[in-house]
């Protein structure tokens, strides 16, 4: 965590803003067998080139997945095949999708959250591992889960369309792992000064308590832009919140009640060695209006 003296927003290169918030322990053992996870599933990706013909076909980015001699992609995890796909992206979904039921969330995902994927594990919930692998990999996973959100799920707001996330939703060469989100709560949108972080947020600023300095987290958006907010403890409480730069972050991306803030900790495979980062980004929470018809 950088910790500048000035009450000025830092100006911060990628490489100060790699540093700023610092990881747990645990977090850190999750990071370093995931980077080696990462990496085994690029090579696993040439190797199968390889192995199909003597031109190696162009290998992916994304965890778990490769690509096959016929112009489809191949997608497994922990070494269980998941099926065969017409695009890479659909192979990078059938990843998440397997990696959030076998490690609860506690992974780097290849694809932002987005208001459709936020609500995976509602569907999780009801099925243990065994079908949701099978689901994926004889191709009916999304199907079955789209209908999950339409037909049981009448207070999340879903219209007649439920589209999964496309590559608007990945950013060549990043993996992500979530550290915690925010629900914009009404009260929030009256006073937008500061925002109250979640319990869940403690784990990440915990090292911070003792130091008696300024603290300033920075994270960058979709559009690759900078956003620096002052981390401070409530009236010396256990409560942490973003203060001086929240206000900006509020206004220009026009938030408003129920979207949900996403605080993730990224890893930069583009780079050797890998790079750390962070990411901020939001889902929004506008309910359709046939919805909420149905809801009457």
């Amino acid at each position: 965590m950088n910790t500048p003296k000035s009450s000025k927003i830092p100006q911060q290169s990628d490489e100060t803003a790699s540093s700023m918030i610092p990881a747990t322990q645990a977090e850190q053992g999750v990071s370093i067998a995931q980077q080696n996870e990462a990496l085994s599933h690029l090579i696993s990706s040439s190797q199968a080139g390889q192995q199909v013909g003597q031109q190696e076909p162009p290998s992916s980015w994304f965890q778990g997945v490769f690509s096959l001699e016929n112009g489809h992609w191949g997608a497994k995890i922990n070494d269980i095949p998941l099926g065969t796909f017409k695009s890479e992206i659909a192979a990078a979904r059938a990843y998440d999708s397997a990696a959030l039921k076998l490690f609860d969330n506690d992974f780097m995902r290849n694809l932002l959250l987005t208001g459709v994927t936020i609500n995976e594990p509602l569907f999780h919930s009801i099925h243990n591992s065994e079908v949701i692998i099978n689901m994926i990999k004889d191709g009916s996973y999304e199907r079955n889960y789209k209908n999950f959100l339409y037909y049981r799920c009448h207070d999340i707001p879903y219209g007649d369309s439920v589209v999964m996330p496309t590559s608007l939703d990945a950013i060549k060469g990043l993996i992500f792992k979530e550290l915690f989100r925010k629900e914009i709560l009404l009260t929030e949108c009256q006073n937008q000064n500061f925002l109250i972080l979640p319990t869940k947020a403690q784990l990440c600023f915990e090292p911070l308590k003792s130091y008696r300095g300024e603290v300033w987290c920075e994270f960058k958006d979709r559009t690759n832009r900078s956003w620096a907010f002052q981390l401070c403890l409530l009236n010396n409480s256990q409560v942490y919140v973003f203060s001086a730069g929240w206000n900006k972050f509020f206004r220009e991306m026009e938030l408003r009640g129920s979207d949900i803030v996403l605080f993730y900790h990224y890893m930069d495979l583009r780079n050797f060695p890998d790079r750390f980062s962070y990411m901020i980004d939001v889902i929004r929470g506008v309910r359709s209006p046939r919805m909420q018809r149905r809801r009457r």
